[in-house]
């Protein structure tokens, strides 16, 4: 228990791909349960329905654990330290423009739009690099390689 809740937690050092597609589906679960049941209109209307300060309030608090495997998949890949929290600033942000009038979607206005396909393709960038991309290998500036000498999964 005590490896999860330093998986989901902590913000230094690395690890491999296997921790972090299990944090992955542990907060990809809690999301989706989340809206489910905090704004169950997403599931049923056919427009994108106003959103709920309770659903943002329990996404804004998955952003913790969800920037947790992300900065350590991007230590564990060498990135800049700074990286994986501008990711969380920037998914704080996309949750709470909607409460501003924002609307991020691709058919809304340029504003809406253009912040959609940038939050879109920097999440697919981010996923592809954490889960499919293996980490430097040897031991880098955030500590030792996470997959033993000799191995060539993880």
């Amino acid at each position: 228990m005590n490896n999860l809740v330093s998986l989901l937690t902590t913000f230094t050092g690395r690890f491999g791909r296997q921790q972090w597609w299990i944090g992955f589906v542990i907060v990809l679960i809690g999301s989706i349960a989340g809206t489910i049941l905090l704004n169950p209109e997403v599931v049923t209307a056919e427009d994108i329905p106003p959103p709920k300060w309770a659903d943002t309030i329990w996404q804004l608090f998955l952003l913790v654990p969800g920037t947790a495997i992300t900065i350590k998949r991007f230590n564990d890949r060498d990135w800049p330290w700074w990286l994986g929290y501008a990711l969380g600033a920037f998914g704080a942000l996309i949750y709470l423009l909607p409460h501003a009038g924002v609307l991020i979607d691709p058919a809304a206005d340029w504003t809406g739009a253009i912040l959609y396909w940038v939050f879109f393709l920097t999440l697919i960038a981010a996923f592809v690099d954490n889960g499919f991309l293996r980490g430097t290998r040897g031991p880098n500036r955030y500590g030792p390689d996470p997959i033993p000498q000799g191995t060539t999964t993880a």
